[in-house]
């Protein structure tokens, strides 16, 4: 870090990432099943090697980040405004948890813990990072 910011860098981006799922929820949009199963089958799999910044600029093709924002940046405007979270009603907050808990099964924390442990360890041998 170059200077001192509240919290860490990668919770604020995952707090940002998780207020968006809640207004999809809250929305009606996507259910949480829906919205892990597009995290974990798209940019979850390049962000096991890549994270967002590199992502984008390989979407830029050859000309990489420059062009990603030249040619898609004045388009994307919109998308890039600011959301406040939303309220947390009783409602959102039972369809959040009854999500996750269907997404889980049969499977306990300490399962599910488990299964998340050994599955960073085979992406960070995957990825060369651990022997």
């Amino acid at each position: 870090m170059d200077r001192e910011v509240p919290g860490f860098v990668g919770n604020r981006l995952q707090e940002a990432l998780w207020r968006e799922a809640l207004h999809m929820v809250a929305n009606g949009e996507a259910t949480p099943q829906q919205i892990d199963a597009s995290i974990v089958e798209g940019p979850g799999l390049r962000w096991a090697f890549h994270g967002p910044m590199l992502t984008f600029h390989l979407a830029g093709g050859p000309g990489g980040m420059a062009h990603m924002l030249d040619h898609f940046g004045p388009s994307l405007l919109s998308p890039w405004t600011r959301l406040n979270a939303p309220e947390l009603t009783p409602e959102l907050r039972d369809a959040v948890v009854s999500g996750c808990e269907e997404e889980a099964g049969e499977r306990t924390i300490t399962d599910l813990v488990r299964e998340r442990d050994a599955q960073l360890i085979a992406v960070l041998r995957a990825t060369g990072r651990l022997s």
